[in-house]
């Protein structure tokens, strides 16, 4: 079973900076984090949009001190990131 974790934590650590790194290229805000998601700005309704081709993004216009823009994305398999990143560049 520590095997497991220990796996699951480098993928995960793995797969957050290319997202990061990912989401970088695309032009958006990224905030660094150790979490299994991450936290980026992007343009007003991308939830909408997101869910309409399939994809989850936590809208976060509801934390205190946020406004309209800001998501939360959770880190997935690699093909689930690969997929977000494409549509995403096709915007």
């Amino acid at each position: 079973q520590r095997d497991f974790v220990e796996k699951t934590k480098r993928f995960v650590a793995e797969e957050r900076i290319f997202l990061q790194e990912e989401l970088a290229a695309l032009g958006l805000l990224v905030y660094d984090g150790k979490a299994n998601y991450l936290f980026f700005k992007g343009r007003p309704g991308l939830e909408k949009e997101a869910l309409e081709a399939g994809f989850l993004i936590r809208d976060c216009q509801n934390y205190e001190g946020l406004s309209e823009g800001f998501y939360r994305i959770a880190v997935r398999t690699k093909e689930e990131n690969e997929r977000l990143i494409t549509w995403l560049g096709r915007l």
